[in-house]
């Protein structure tokens, strides 16, 4: 791990996010739009090779821990299941189909031009602002309303991760048969999704390689916020809890390092930050090289005013569950985390309202 190298530990993330900023944007493998997809039309041809990605990072996650003795199912980033991981993916759901993305969909959909997710960027940042205000009162309700000491199910039954990836090859190898893995495309440089699920599960397995748990991003818009407040008032940034605790804390015998949402270079600043930016860029040369690049217009007010109050949801839901989409889908229900299990059957739900919304929004 390069935890205690900064600079090895931010260009691997860099790295990391070049990477996947450029196969999100080839094989458009937006979370936010498979579930809209599933709700709005029942097509669920997507939503195959997310899962997928699901079970093959699980499969990976398990291989790191006989290999190299990757305690990933007790990973700092993941804590224990309570009501604000439910309520949080709920509203984390509903907010990532107003906005169009979620956390990380919104930064290469923007590195390609497009105006609306840049809006829906700056409503997850001043989402994050707000979620310091009432950041105190989260944590008590987290504390009163913890479901379980354990923090995933591998901790419990450590057998479950391989029972799942064995019973779960049979249903793939199904579906390639009959040819519902792949799904149809004009563009050339249209990316599978399946071929994108191998290579997300790939580059989890690098960010662990690389920093002991899986790809995470949200405290970085956090990170943003609280320096953009720090210039502006920072006297009060001094007096929020949420900007002066740690939310990572890792320890390797007499060393401990820590980050957290802050305006201070930290432990997330090196790792997040980093990949925030390599997907941005990484999606921004993509779109270079294949000629597709172009600043796409404002968006019609509706659709304006929903990208925002939809990235203003995204950021208090992912705040309120302490991880978002990508960190809980590809990162927690692989390691089987139960605030992961909780998040991601809140986010469902709300991608049903949310697609439900749309059109009110939209069409009325």
């Amino acid at each position: 791990m390069l935890l205690f190298d900064s600079h090895l530990l931010a260009f691997a993330h860099f790295c990391i996010g070049l990477a996947l900023g450029s196969v999100l944007y080839r094989s458009d493998f937006c979370l936010a739009g498979i579930l809209r997809d599933v709700f709005l039309f029942r097509d669920f041809s997507l939503l195959r090779p997310l899962l997928l990605a699901v079970v093959l990072t699980m499969f990976l996650f398990l291989l790191a821990r006989l290999v190299w003795g990757l305690p990933l199912e007790s990973s700092p980033t993941f804590g224990r299941a309570s009501l604000p991981g439910l309520v949080g993916g709920l509203v984390f759901g509903i907010g990532m189909v107003l906005a169009g993305g979620c956390i990380v969909s919104t930064l290469y959909k923007m590195g390609g031009g497009n105006l609306a997710n840049a809006i829906s960027f700056l409503g997850i940042v001043g989402g994050s602002m707000l979620y310091a205000e009432i950041h105190p009162f989260i944590r008590r309700v987290e504390h009163l309303s913890l479901f379980s000491r354990e923090v995933s199910l591998g901790q419990t039954w450590p057998l479950a991760g391989w029972l799942i990836v064995c019973a779960s090859i049979p249903l793939f190898l199904l579906w390639q048969r009959q040819g519902k893995m792949v799904v149809s495309a004009a563009a050339d440089a249209y990316l599978q999704p399946w071929r994108a699920a191998i290579v997300l599960a790939g580059l989890n397995l690098a960010a662990c390689l690389a920093s002991g748990w899986p790809i995470g991003i949200s405290t970085a818009y956090a990170k943003i916020g609280a320096f953009i407040e720090a210039l502006l008032v920072p006297g009060h940034v001094a007096q929020l809890e949420y900007f002066q605790t740690s939310s990572l804390v890792v320890q390797s015998g007499d060393t401990m390092l820590t980050g957290g949402a802050g305006p201070r270079i930290d432990l997330v600043f090196f790792s997040e930050m980093p990949l925030l930016v390599g997907i941005i860029a990484g999606s921004f040369l993509t779109a270079l090289y294949l000629r597709e690049f172009r600043v796409y217009g404002l968006p019609p007010t509706r659709q304006g005013l929903a990208a925002f109050g939809g990235g203003l949801l995204v950021a208090l839901g992912a705040r309120l569950a302490g991880g978002c989409n990508v960190k809980y889908v590809l990162g927690g229900l692989p390691l089987l985390s139960y605030q992961a299990m909780l998040f991601v059957g809140g986010m469902v739900v709300g991608a049903w309202v949310g697609a439900r919304l749309l059109p009110i929004i939209f069409f009325r």
